[in-house]
């Protein structure tokens, strides 16, 4: 009895997917609610990006405080999700039994290449190669991430995370007033490198300890986070997108912990063909992405930029935002890329009709299943 007893209370952690000795069975790579909260956080880029391109300043016309829009939760968003979408990664990589070393140099490739990627655009729209813009951000970061983790154990990961963010503060402030490139652009620019590193962390956190699952320990964070917000404007802090101190990073948390949690609430029927189209675009996130830069050419050229009323530039930015959406999934894919290397064909799940002898009398048909009165099931994952 008392060894019953020991190993009624024995506690059992769940197994570190990033861990140097994985399971035999790889875990799932996607999560529906990861895919979710991708594919709004794109869309809200977009939409904040076109908006301001049309207008001049997004924020004089999205809802939110003079320096703090709805929109600017997008970019804490995607990087939370660009950190567990790497967990996950790496978890399903050496669960099917990848050397690690392999795996590290799929996640350098995967992400890594997001920094010439993004300093070609900068260079063709801006004739600046030398900007930290957000695809240089998101390639440096997430690797930074993965080498963190790497070392990190994963129970030690949400105060590896929270020491980033505190840090990313500090450096911040620290180099604010200086002059030099890394420290203008890398340090404290538009996406301050630390603070940013802190972001993925929080999603690789999530992730390597399960947590992301857990709707109730969501629902949670996301109180304490709003709650943590509404302190600060009790205190008269307002929040503010820049400089990236505690009036981005609580706000913008909570924004992203508050759009996560509704992506993993069931989504009614009704919401199913908008729920498909999100979770689709979020598998052609630098497509969508690179593709929206045509727009801001297309209003250079034409003499646009900043002279389109409010009332006008806001359904065009959700028109085109749909359309992108709508039409990535159907736009021809190479069949090799340089990120991701050769692309491999879906395997077809449909049964396979069983052969039989000639003359021989067709199987009967299976015996109709009767309604089970309930919820309606949520759609199965279209993405890749």
């Amino acid at each position: 009895r008392s060894v019953m007893v020991h190993a009624h209370r024995r506690r059992v952690h769940p197994a570190d997917p990033m861990s140097s000795h994985p399971p035999t069975r790889a875990p799932a790579a996607r999560s529906d609610a990861l895919d979710r909260l991708r594919g709004v956080a794109l869309a809200a880029m977009l939409v904040h990006h076109l908006i301001d391109w049309q207008t001049g300043d997004a924020r004089a016309v999205l809802p939110g405080w003079p320096s703090f829009v709805v929109t600017d939760v997008a970019a804490v968003a995607f990087f939370v999700a660009a950190g567990a979408s790497l967990a996950l990664f790496v978890a399903a990589r050496l669960g099917a039994g990848t050397p690690r070393g392999r795996v590290a140099a799929q996640v350098l490739r995967r992400y890594g290449l997001l920094v010439p990627i993004g300093v070609t655009l900068d260079w063709a729209l801006w004739r600046d190669p030398m900007m930290f813009g957000v695809l240089e951000a998101l390639g440096v970061c997430v690797v930074l991430g993965a080498a963190v983790a790497a070392v990190v154990p994963a129970r030690l990961t949400p105060a590896v995370a929270a020491a980033t963010l505190a840090a990313g503060i500090a450096v911040e402030r620290a180099a604010g007033g200086s002059e030099a490139w890394v420290a203008r652009e890398v340090l404290a620019g538009k996406f301050p490198l630390v603070t940013y590193v802190g972001f993925v962390l929080v999603g690789v956190a999530a992730a390597r300890t399960g947590r992301h699952r857990d709707r109730r320990w969501v629902a949670g964070v996301t109180l304490a986070a709003v709650a943590a917000t509404a302190a600060l404007l009790a205190g008269g802090v307002v929040p503010d997108r820049y400089p990236g101190d505690a009036a981005f990073v609580v706000p913008g948390l909570a924004g992203a912990a508050a759009a996560y949690a509704l992506a993993q609430a069931p989504w009614p029927r009704l919401l199913a063909p908008v729920d498909r189209v999100v979770r689709r675009a979020a598998a052609y996130t630098l497509g969508i992405f690179v593709a929206h830069y045509l727009l801001y050419g297309v209003l250079r050229h034409t003499g646009l930029l900043g002279d389109v009323p409010g009332v006008v530039a806001v359904p065009a930015a959700l028109a085109v935002t749909v359309a992108a959406c709508l039409l990535a999934p159907r736009v021809p894919q190479p069949p090799w890329s340089l990120r991701t290397g050769r692309r491999r064909a879906r395997p077809d799940r449909r049964p396979t009709p069983t052969a039989r002898a000639p003359g021989a009398a067709a199987p009967p048909p299976p015996a109709p299943v009767p309604a089970v009165p309930g919820p309606a099931a949520p759609p199965r994952s279209t993405t890749r």
